[in-house]
């Protein structure tokens, strides 16, 4: 079953056109919405319109997640110095230490 939309584009104020084939009022968008979702994954230009305002649908890449780095990592990167430095600042920091720190 197809989408159905306004064949002809009725003019608003001023002239302007406010029926497209690839907007949809919101009330209509929230019966299709899956529909819309698959019209939108297929590379279609898919608007949702609130008002005056128009919002796009679009498929949005994965996120790859952040890796889990190995104990000692980091170690070479600051000196037993500046980590004892880091340290004595730390501890007369106006923010709190988290909870969950081991």
């Amino acid at each position: 079953m197809a989408i159905r939309t306004r064949k002809t584009p009725r003019k608003g104020r001023g002239g302007r056109v406010i029926g497209r084939d690839d907007a949809y009022s919101l009330s209509t968008a929230k019966t299709f919405l899956g529909r819309l979702l698959d019209k939108a994954e297929n590379g279609d230009a898919v608007y949702i319109l609130r008002g005056r305002r128009r919002f796009v649908v679009q498929p949005v890449a994965e996120i790859e997640p952040v890796p889990m780095r190995p104990p000692g990592y980091f170690a070479e990167i600051d000196s037993a110095d500046e980590i004892a430095m880091q340290n004595r600042l730390a501890e007369h920091s106006p923010v709190a230490k988290p909870e969950d720190l081991e």
